[in-house]
């Protein structure tokens, strides 16, 4: 019978403070500030000295990864929403608790062959034409085919029932179905791909240096690798927001860099790495904010025809995943604030699978079942392998990981790090071997799985060899099935059929964790690993 644990630091195996310091995530100080902190429980909540808003101000973000560009559509990387979010909003929002609200859209209805939308009125954009309809057709066209620098495998994300859009009247609008879609709405309040911008857009600027939506801040500029500037927008649709003046997203991609701003008061707020945040909980001027995210950590592989690596075979792939200490991960890079997470993560409502069911089953650690499985496979012997990665934030640590645990199982895995850009499009060209991802927040549900099935434009580009008729079967399914009651047990199925098939491999379930100086007000960190907080909150002084 074989027994999860987690490996000790002798025989070569990297202790919490070697890996971090190894892979240059934290400073030997921190870490061992870090381990007297508790657990995520001990993370400082914002605490508001006084309920009246004081409107003015500048907030500086420490910003960990250049967004490359901030274009609307079609942008990859997790950074280009970050930068553009505040610029634009969409036909539906997510609440704090992922509860969908009218946003541009006051109300909605749809049948088995449309949605039809009541868009708000009077709603400006920043250079002061009102969103009508016609900015909703020509929106969505460009959200099924992203205009460069987008690209048509993030297009992927988009409801593929979408037809086309109609402009009804003025402020109606219909989406044009080819069937029943219970992921139309999701997809709109996720607003990440799309976002409603004025009509002929393309053509009046560079997007992928500026914008002009509806949002609370309009865009001065994006300056690659140094800064996003924002000004207020007083003609923003909610009354009395915002209530900055303005929002600078400074990029410092350094960790320390981003610590030291902070301590020095250059900056108001960042993302950090746990350790590094809990080690900051004592300071006076500081507060620590946290919450579980959506960007799960991920194992990814290519699978394409006529290539016959040693991966193809189902029984390799299932090794793979059983060789994984996901324990391990969970203690040494994240200080024990993880957890273990299915194709779905972990605190997304009712459609992840039960932690206790991942542990004992499909993401246990079982290496004599991994070791069987190769022999069955007959690479015992094992093989080489690359796996890219982004050179930021956990990746490293993660990589160092994975790079032990293979080698139980005689797979040489080569680490390749890459900056942001490089990565986004790598993962687009599907033009890897192995790859360590992060997923992020999807509208719906379906978006965690639908690169799995063969309708999919990424399964096109990524794992077109790949074949899982009983997930595809569920996938397909779920999704025009508008009962949640009954689309739930599909996607729970659909995991499990990820799980016994595995092509890619889910790895830990992340917290996020932001520090902010203390005149920073009704802040807080989302789920949906955006930074919707900084649009509500405003500066004590």
């Amino acid at each position: 019978m074989s027994e999860e644990h987690t490996p000790g630091t002798s025989g070569g195996e990297l202790s919490r403070r070697d890996l971090l310091a190894k892979a240059g995530v934290i400073g030997a100080g921190a870490v061992a500030a870090g381990s007297l902190a508790g657990g995520a429980k001990a993370a400082r909540k914002a605490t508001f000295a006084t309920p009246k808003i004081r409107r003015g101000g500048r907030l500086i973000f420490g910003m960990e990864s250049d967004p490359v560009a901030v274009a609307p559509f079609g942008m990859a990387p997790g950074a280009a929403m970050w930068g553009k979010e505040h610029a634009y909003d969409s036909l539906a929002e997510f609440d704090k608790d992922l509860n969908i609200k009218p946003a541009l859209a006051t109300s909605w209805k749809a049948d088995k062959k449309s949605v039809t939308f009541n868009l708000r009125k009077g709603v400006k954009f920043h250079n002061g034409k009102e969103l009508t309809a016609d900015d909703v057709v020509y929106s969505v066209k460009l959200m099924k085919n992203p205009p460069p620098p987008g690209s048509a495998t993030v297009a992927a994300n988009v409801p593929a029932t979408i037809i086309d859009a109609t402009a009804v009247s003025k402020y109606v609008v219909r989406l044009n179905m080819s069937a029943p879609d219970a992921r139309v709405l999701g997809f709109f309040a996720w607003q990440r791909y799309g976002p409603i911008v004025p009509e002929g857009l393309y053509d009046q600027i560079n997007v992928s240096r500026n914008a002009i939506g509806t949002g609370p801040y309009k865009m001065v500029g994006f300056n690659p690798l140094d800064r996003v500037e924002y000004v207020a927008n007083p003609s923003f649709w909610k009354p009395g927001q915002p209530y900055m003046d303005a929002i600078t997203l400074k990029i410092m991609t350094d960790e320390q860099a981003r610590v030291a701003a902070l301590r020095a008061g250059a900056i108001d707020g960042a993302t950090l790495s746990v350790d590094v945040a809990r080690s900051l909980k004592n300071e006076s001027s500081l507060q620590v904010l946290s919450n579980g995210n959506a960007a799960f950590r991920e194992l990814q592989m290519t699978l394409k025809p006529g290539r016959n690596e040693p991966w193809a075979d189902q029984r390799v792939r299932q090794a793979v995943n059983f060789a994984i200490n996901r324990k391990q991960i969970i203690d040494t890079v994240y200080s024990g604030e993880a957890a273990y997470t299915s194709y779905v993560p972990p605190g997304y409502g009712p459609w992840p699978l039960s932690e206790a069911e991942l542990r004992t089953k499909w993401a246990k650690f079982d290496l004599p079942a991994a070791k069987k499985l190769m022999a069955d496979a007959g690479m015992s012997k094992g093989f080489s392998v690359t796996m890219t990665i982004v050179g930021l934030q956990d990746y490293p640590s993660v990589a160092a990981l994975l790079v032990q645990h293979m080698k139980q199982i005689n797979i040489d895995l080569n680490i390749k790090s890459t900056e942001i850009g490089t990565f986004a499009a790598i993962y687009n060209a599907g033009s890897y071997d192995w790859f360590l991802n992060g997923r992020g927040m999807r509208g719906d549900v379906d978006g965690f799985v639908q690169e799995f099935h063969p309708a999919s434009a990424t399964f096109k580009a990524q794992t077109p060899a790949y074949r899982n008729l009983k997930a595809w079967k569920y996938i397909g399914n779920g999704r025009i099935q508008l009962d949640e009651k009954k689309r739930l047990p599909m996607y729970k199925a659909a995991q499990v059929e990820l799980w016994n098939n595995p092509i890619q491999m889910p790895l830990v379930g992340i917290r996020k964790y932001q520090v902010f100086n203390k005149r920073v007000q009704n802040m807080y960190v989302s789920f949906t690993d955006f930074n919707p907080g900084l649009r509500t909150a405003w500066l004590s002084s």
